[in-house]
């Protein structure tokens, strides 16, 4: 059987569909999708650099990111956990080395090694991404002159207990090219562990770069660390979404134990 209109509704449905065309002309157009800030390949600033792996005292390539710290004894860095402790294990990495303001193959102010490695046991015992991030004192190395790394290029503050929506500036090391990179966005709350950063361009390599507050476009100048990329997927299984634990009082509680450590 052909369904079809009764001949008195023909003219009506003519009508309706008229108006229906002439909203649609009429309503604005739905909002485009707000597009993120992609990270940009740049030379670098001082107090961010590349974690090396080193075997005999040679460079075997950078795999992470670290930044410098305030600390008492002007030695301190903070990266992620999983960069330099087996979660599960609590083996430590052998060989690290960090490169301030690292880019296209240079040490502007030297190599420093790390002789210590501060992590929570939540970490290294059981993996907890609330808990991926580790403190590596470090001692002067090639082209350091014996300088203390916080002597030689500055400190960033490190901030515990801040806003979950703050803007900050991402610095990491991608693996893969001789240039850091950076990106600004803004942090949103995930869980109570976690935080989320949104910014397309910080694949493997970039783990353990600081997020930064209170600085320039391109991390440029004394910022505040408030998270590093990390935690939950141990920072992000794509380039796009990446992570960060939480700076509360957990957290605080190892800066403190690497400090008293020395």
């Amino acid at each position: 059987m052909t369904h079809r209109f009764p001949v008195l509704l023909a003219p009506l449905v003519g009508v309706l569909a008229t108006a229906i065309a002439a909203a649609a002309l009429a309503a604005p157009a739905t909002a485009a999708a707000v597009a993120l800030p992609a990270s940009v390949a740049f030379g670098g600033v001082p107090r961010v650099g590349a974690l090396f792996n080193s075997a005999g005292g040679a460079l075997r390539g950078h795999y992470c990111t670290a930044s410098v710290v305030d600390s008492p004894g002007h030695d301190l860095l903070v990266t992620a956990a999983h960069c330099a402790v087996s979660a599960g294990s609590g083996r430590v990495r052998n060989g690290m080395v960090f490169v301030p303001g690292y880019h296209d193959g240079i040490h502007p102010y030297g190599q420093w090694s790390v002789s210590r490695v501060t992590a929570d046991v939540r970490w290294s015992r059981h993996g907890d991404p609330d808990y991926d991030v580790a403190f590596l004192t470090t001692r002067p190395g090639a082209g350091a002159g014996g300088r203390r790394i916080q002597d030689a290029v500055g400190a960033e503050a490190i901030g515990f207990g801040t806003p979950r929506n703050a803007s900050a500036v991402a610095v990491g090391y991608p693996r893969r090219t001789e240039r850091p990179v950076h990106c600004g966005s803004r942090l949103r709350a995930r869980g109570a562990g976690q935080q989320e950063f949104d910014c397309p361009g910080l694949p493997g390599g970039t783990s353990g770069g600081p997020l930064l507050t209170r600085v320039g476009p391109s991390g440029a100048g004394r910022g505040t660390v408030v998270g590093v990329i990390g935690g939950y997927q141990e920072g992000g299984l794509t380039d796009d979404i990446s992570y960060s634990p939480y700076f509360g009082a957990a957290i605080a509680a190892v800066y403190r134990a690497a400090v008293i450590q020395g």
